[in-house]
């Protein structure tokens, strides 16, 4: 009968021991956290079972004390945990059958259809693992939201970049205007300065420039065509003013003659009465013409004043339009770049979905002796169990067109002849 014990001890064992499935890799596989295996104790049904290497690196087989697996291959680990039941006195000759149950998963990561953890199996690659996770890119719903993600940042990268490119037209307008200059030269905005909307903006600006410059000259020369006149009226009152005195000087001769005969009783005291309402008179004209002559003077100093106020208020203006201007500037100086780079990410959660072009970045990270390490990989290189798998969709191209608008402009010396060709020539009255 103990022969028969034993012998039926030693056929279980093997059995334990040698699974008729087991591929030599399981055999030099080393236990690590994550780990689900499966520990028959012979004739001790309450103690066997599936047991999870926890992150200790330790499995649980009441009532023994905490047995730790780590590192340890799976005849090791038969060995470590009958040695610890024997020291322990909980079984005197204990048998012990170890197998892997399950192996610690795989986590795909990133840019999948169905990120997670997954069993892990030998032979197993990145692309199987990948296939698992439901391959590359998001979802369907996902991936048309990110489609229409990346469709509406575009269109707000496409807007900053016309607005920051007026910008630029627009503060050499006016600062061609402050200065008082007859033309200004747009900046070199690179490849952009032949694209559509940049001419547009151009010719935009073109026109506000001179129509601005027909105003303030039109204004001007209002002005400045009044002063001739008030001029004119001021000489015509001057000499009737000089011969008005004349006139008065004949006046007061006679009205002296007059009185003398007056005074020999020559003439009547109502003729001499009337002479001198005539010189009174005459007087009277003089100051008016004089009085004329000092409001016309005040006239046209007014309009020195008004010119004056004129050209002043243009360029207040234009001094406000060029704060605000490179106050706006400033802002998309900020606003573009970081509006760009969140269309690049929407377009990478995109992925295939919004064109072509996208190539797979893929990293592993793996547990090595303790240390976690990332490898680069591709879609043929071999996992291992306990891998996190991290995919990531590149973009080989991301509208080039852009990198202009973002990038500061050039000055205007670098500028080419086909640019040149459309500077404005508008000149301003100074």
């Amino acid at each position: 009968m103990r022969r028969f014990l034993q012998l039926l001890r030693a056929i279980c064992l093997a059995v334990g021991l040698y699974p008729a499935a087991a591929p030599s890799a399981e055999e030099a596989y080393r236990l690590a956290p994550g780990d689900r295996i499966t520990v028959t104790v012979f004739g001790q049904p309450e103690m066997s079972g599936n047991v999870l290497v926890d992150d200790a690196g330790t499995i649980s087989i009441p009532p023994a004390a905490p047995i730790e697996v780590k590192n340890l291959t799976v005849f090791e680990s038969q060995k470590r945990i009958g040695d610890q039941l024997l020291a322990e006195g909980i079984l005197r000759a204990p048998s012990i059958g170890v197998r892997i149950a399950e192996l610690r998963p795989l986590s795909v990561l990133g840019d999948v259809r169905l990120p997670g953890a997954y069993p892990f199996r030998y032979g197993s690659t990145t692309q199987s693992a990948v296939a698992l996770a439901g391959g590359f890119g998001p979802g369907e719903a996902l991936r048309h939201t990110a489609v229409a993600d990346y469709l509406l940042a575009e269109e707000r990268v496409r807007q900053l970049t016309v607005q920051k490119r007026t910008m630029i037209v627009r503060k050499a307008r006016l600062e061609a205007q402050q200065n008082g200059l007859d033309s200004f030269s747009p900046p070199d905005l690179g490849d952009a300065a032949y694209d559509k909307d940049i001419a547009e903006i151009i010719a935009n600006e073109q026109d506000v420039f001179q129509a601005q410059a027909a105003i303030l000259r039109g204004q001007l020369d209002l002005l400045r065509s009044q002063k001739p006149l008030l001029n004119e009226q001021i000489d015509a009152n001057r000499e009737q003013g000089s011969a008005g005195k004349k006139q008065l000087d004949v006046i007061r001769q006679q009205v002296d003659r007059y009185g003398s005969l007056v005074k020999q009783g020559l003439g009547t005291q109502n003729n001499d009465f009337q002479y001198r309402i005539l010189e009174a008179n005459q007087e009277a004209a003089i100051w008016r013409l004089l009085s004329d002559v000092s409001r016309l003077q005040v006239e046209a100093g007014n309009l020195d004043v008004k010119i004056k106020e004129v050209e002043g208020t243009f360029k207040r203006q234009v001094a406000t339009e060029l704060q605000q201007t490179r106050d706006r500037l400033n802002e998309l100086e900020i606003t573009l770049p970081a509006a760009a780079r969140i269309r690049d990410v929407k377009l990478q959660y995109a992925g295939g979905a919004a064109g072509d072009g996208v190539r797979h970045v893929i990293k592993i990270t793996r547990t090595r002796n303790g240390r976690s390490v990332v490898l680069d990989a591709d879609e043929t290189t071999p996992v291992e169990p306990g891998d996190v798998i991290d995919v990531r969709n590149e973009i080989s191209s991301v509208l080039p067109r852009d990198e202009a608008a973002v990038a500061p402009p050039r000055s205007a010396s670098s500028r080419t002849e086909q640019v040149r060709d459309r500077e404005v020539a508008g000149p301003i009255a100074r």
